[in-house]
């Protein structure tokens, strides 16, 4: 699942979105508005951060951030 669904995922939930990016922002250390920009793909996070993510949401990181289609 990629970061973006698992971020649409806990949006079935009251508040969940705002609280999802805030844990997210949390354990990278960036700001929200970082974790904004890589849900909706204007940007991407370095490769130390990804395996941060990849570990707090215990997945590899070509699930949660899949290569780009050329």
């Amino acid at each position: 699942m990629t970061l973006y669904e698992l971020y649409k995922a806990e949006l079935r939930k009251p508040t969940a979105g705002e609280r999802f990016i805030a844990e997210v922002a949390r354990v990278t250390h960036k700001s929200a508005v970082s974790v904004r920009r890589w849900l909706y793909g204007y940007t991407e996070p370095d490769e130390l951060t990804k395996t941060v993510l990849a570990d707090h949401f215990n997945t590899d990181i070509n699930t949660l951030f899949p290569p780009k289609e050329a």
